[in-house]
C-alpha cells in the first residue's frame, strides 16, 4: 500500500504541490493559523486514515476518543481480526469445494484413461503418465 501511495503521489506531484501551496495560503489566513504542510509531510503519510487535515474541519475532533492514535490502532486491529475470522470461514468452504473437485477429477480421469487404454493405447498411456504427475500434486 505504501508503494502504491508513493507511486500515485509521484504521478500527481505537481497537482499535489499546487494543492499544498493553496492549503498553506488558506491555513495562514485562518484565526488561529493552522500548521503549514510540506511535500515531506504528505510523502511521509503511510495510510490515508492518518491524514490529520480533518482536525481542522468545522468540528474539532482532536478530543474525540476515536481520533486518538491508540483507539484508531485498536479499531484497525479489531477489524482486521474480524476480517480474518470471516476469511477463515470462507476458506473452510473453499477447501471443501477444492477437495470435492479433486475427487471428481480423479474419478473422471481414471474412467477416461481406462476407456482410452482399451480404444487408443498410446493416447491412453500418454494421458495416464500425465495424470500420474497431476495426481501426485493433488495428493499433497
Amino acid at each position: 500500500l505504501r508503494q502504491q501511495i508513493g507511486k500515485a503521489l509521484q504521478r500527481r506531484s505537481d497537482a499535489i504541490r499546487n494543492a499544498i501551496n493553496r492549503y498553506n495560503l488558506q491555513a495562514a489566513a485562518l484565526d488561529p493559523p493552522r500548521p503549514r504542510l510540506s511535500w515531506k509531510d504528505i510523502a511521509d503519510y503511510s495510510f490515508l486514515g492518518e491524514f490529520d487535515l480533518l482536525r481542522y474541519s468545522r468540528t474539532d475532533i482532536r478530543q474525540v476518543e476515536w481520533s486518538k492514535p491508540a483507539y484508531r490502532e485498536a479499531s484497525v486491529k479489531f477489524f482486521k481480526l474480524r476480517q480474518a475470522h470471516e476469511e477463515i470461514q470462507r476458506l473452510n468452504i473453499e477447501v471443501r469445494r477444492l477437495r470435492t473437485a479433486i475427487h471428481d477429477e480423479d474419478a473422471q480421469m481414471t474412467a477416461t484413461v481406462n476407456t482410452l487404454l482399451d480404444s487408443h493405447l498410446t493416447l491412453g498411456q500418454e494421458l495416464q503418465n500425465r495424470w500420474k504427475l497431476r495426481s501426485a500434486v493433488n495428493s499433497v
